[in-house]
């Protein structure tokens, strides 16, 4: 199969609203849009420390991964994607287990809805004890015209064994960890 050009490509490390919160855990993302409004996403966690990743709550691996509301409410990675000067914007969720859901919003968190004309995105999932890696493909059309590469933000929810969360982002704007804040958008 032949590749899409690539047009843009971010690799980031993740890192926590509250940076001492979990030091053992480094959080990596990588987008890369493709001309034709090809997207792929990459997260990766390894851990630093001796327990590795028991700490993370990993939803077990779907055997028929499917579209599901509220992943955020657990261990989820996060995408968000918009047009330059628009404030409607798309909000894409993949868990550890394969579910995902990608949702369309009017404007800053106002008419979240299911975005009913994505097609089926590829999600590979691989993992160790120290390490693990979700890759996303995912076609952008017909739901997000147009050919220009959009401005987007990257991010992820932990919940923790202890039932706490922590909240990765490329970077924090906020007074709280709001990955829906415009101002933490890369603009290509």
């Amino acid at each position: 199969m032949a590749r899409h050009a690539v047009m843009t490509r971010q690799v980031c490390t993740l890192v926590p609203y509250e940076p001492r919160q979990k030091p053992n855990l480094l959080v990596s993302a990588e987008f890369v849009w493709h001309e034709e409004g090809i997207l792929e996403l990459s997260y990766g966690l390894r851990s630093r420390g001796e327990a590795g990743l028991n700490d993370i709550q990993m939803p077990a691996t779907a055997v028929s991964p499917q579209r599901c509301d509220e992943l955020w409410s657990n261990t989820c990675f996060e995408a968000f994607l918009a047009h330059p000067g628009q404030e409607n914007y798309w909000e894409l969720n993949v868990a550890p287990s394969g579910n995902w859901n990608l949702y369309s919003l009017e404007n800053y968190r106002n008419g979240l809805k299911p975005e009913l004309g994505v097609l089926l995105p590829t999600i590979s999932i691989h993992g160790g004890p120290k390490d693990f890696r979700c890759d996303v493909l995912l076609n952008l059309q017909p739901w997000m015209p147009g050919i220009s590469c959009p401005e987007f933000s990257l991010a992820a929810v932990m919940k923790h064994a202890d039932a706490s969360y922590s909240y990765w982002a490329i970077h924090h704007t906020g007074q709280g960890p709001d990955f829906h804040d415009r101002r933490s958008f890369i603009q290509p």
